[in-house]
């Protein structure tokens, strides 16, 4: 069996994700300096649109539950 190798587009990618990834983590910081207590109700807002998009997979993974192969 042959081993499995990363290559330059796999790591930045890679890179780029976890970046993407803890962005908002920090991006909570700056909207509450800049919006105040209004910044909490913003993540609401957007957790519930986020719920309903999850929601939309949910369905869809379970109208089609065979395995792609």
């Amino acid at each position: 069996m042959e081993k499995k190798k990363m290559g330059l587009f796999q790591i930045v990618m890679l890179s780029l994700g976890a970046l993407i990834g803890s962005g908002w983590l920090f991006g909570s910081w700056e909207a509450t300096k800049v919006a105040g207590p209004a910044a909490i109700i913003s993540w609401v807002i957007g957790a519930v649109v986020i719920g309903a998009i999850a929601y939309n997979y949910v369905e869809l993974g379970t109208m089609f539950p065979q395995s792609g192969e």
